[in-house]
């Protein structure tokens, strides 16, 4: 017997249907690896025959920063400014320097599986270069700056004695090994075991002040921090060439002993730099990849953003402000470099100079990134990454004056106890309301190649 029209028709919708259900189940078929963002090194995995995995990665980066530097200038109403003033007497912003530093990094990464979705890792940072300089905005000259006005020749010697730092300014060529980052990461979550799964990583990492910390007399590459780092990603492949992800971090630092993140005194109510927190997502594409044989591509982009709280940072004045070679002499009757209103050194008997750390107001910094990952053998990998991000304008020099030990609504050089009530980091010459200093137009730059053997 012949079938009829319509069995022929049910048998071919069947067919469609169970064609359909084929190829979805084939597009989202997990393949054998977690995406470079979410990978996580085993040890001790029976279930894969993987008892053990390591790597080793040599990563080159070159990241470059660019600034302008403004100062807060008092305007009155009719005087020479004029019509700068928009609403009367004020503060106005007089930008007065370019900025840039290039860092030449060349990290060693060491990663071990220490069972399963568990890993250790460290990161061994040599310090190739960082050099930073700054020079006058067009338009700015020695004859119009507040940074480094004219001599005074109001003496018979002239002086520096309204300079703040030398300009141009070039700076210590530094180089060396920087501070070493130990960290573990792990994942309890695995798509690639289960895919009903995401793959969820949690991590923490421990820098250590293991580099010569940078100081104005030196060419030590260390922060003199200790910053202990929670991090968290997620991802979830879709659609198999497709795998979103998001992750967010949290960041304390602690000043160390021999670095220049010290308590001074009772009044000084900043003392590191601040707290920082931020998120990010983006999206690897995974357009070729050969699981057997675990062979991949992946093109990688994402988005981050980040905030800094108020504290103590290096930045981009830090080393003029402090250096040997500073115009600014208290020998010849420049106070701009000194704690002028704080408690004298007990050894000398003097005001105390400063260190070039600063207070910093709180900012943000936000931008992006992309990235390939191409491994065309199971055991060789090599990467490339651009990186681009801005930062909010904000006073690098924004110091607390002090605290009002007394109660009396005021911070006093000798209050009703006879104590100092002005912070011992405090600096008159940058710290005053009308005579901070401003970043504008922020930008870092971040290039990076790397090299990685798996094992």
């Amino acid at each position: 017997m012949m079938p009829n029209q319509s069995m022929i028709r049910r048998t071919a919708r069947k067919a469609v249907w169970a064609a359909a259900v084929v190829g979805v189940a084939a597009l989202v078929a997990a393949p054998a690896q977690a995406v470079e963002i979410t990978d996580v090194l085993d040890a001790m995995d029976d279930d894969n025959n993987d008892p053990f995995d390591a790597a080793v990665r040599v990563r080159y980066t070159s990241d470059t920063r660019q600034s302008a530097i403004a100062r807060q200038a008092r305007c009155l109403k009719n005087d020479v400014l004029g019509s700068a003033c928009p609403n009367g007497s004020g503060y106005v912003l007089a930008r007065e320097l370019e900025y840039e530093r290039i860092r030449n990094v060349l990290n060693f990464d060491f990663r071990f599986g220490i069972y399963k979705d568990l890993e250790i890792y460290a990161v061994l940072p040599l310090v190739i270069s960082d050099d930073w300089k700054h020079e006058f905005s067009p338009g700015v000259s020695r004859a119009n700056s507040t940074i480094l006005p004219p001599k005074d020749n109001t003496t018979s010697t002239p002086s520096d004695r309204s300079a703040l730092f030398k300009v141009p300014y070039q700076s210590t060529s530094r180089a060396g090994m920087g501070d070493l980052k130990l960290g573990l990461r792990w994942s309890p979550f695995n798509y690639y075991r289960d895919a009903s799964e995401p793959t969820w990583v949690f991590g923490f990492e421990y820098t250590a002040p293991t580099g010569t910390p940078m100081k104005a007399d030196n060419d030590g590459v260390g922060y003199g921090l200790h910053e202990f780092k929670l991090f968290s990603n997620i991802s979830r492949r879709a659609l198999r060439i497709f795998e979103p992800f998001w992750g967010f971090h949290a960041a304390p630092r602690v000043g160390a002993s021999d670095g220049l993140f010290t308590k001074r005194g009772k009044t000084q109510r900043y003392i590191e730099p601040g707290f920082n927190a931020g998120t990010q997502f983006g999206l690897t594409v995974v357009p070729w990849e050969n699981p057997k044989q675990e062979e991949r591509f992946e093109i990688e982009a994402g988005v981050n953003f980040e905030y800094f709280y108020r504290g103590r940072e290096y930045t981009e004045i830090w080393e003029a402000l402090a250096s040997p070679n500073n115009p600014c002499k208290p020998s010849e009757g420049c106070n701009n470099v000194l704690y002028s209103q704080s408690a004298l050194d007990p050894i000398t008997g003097k005001p105390i100079r400063s260190d070039g750390i600063t207070e910093v107001e709180p900012y943000a910094r936000f931008g992006g990134w992309g990235a390939l990952h191409y491994q065309p053998v199971q055991y060789f990998q090599i990467s490339a990454k651009f990186s681009y991000f801005r930062e909010t304008p904000h006073f690098i020099t924004y110091g607390d004056i002090g605290v009002d030990l007394d109660g009396r609504d005021k911070v006093s050089a000798f209050n009703s106890t006879g104590e100092n009530e002005f912070s011992p980091v405090y600096l008159p010459a940058v710290d005053t309301v009308g005579q901070r200093l401003r970043v504008l137009d922020v930008t870092n730059l971040g290039l990076q190649f790397a090299i990685t053997g798996k094992f």
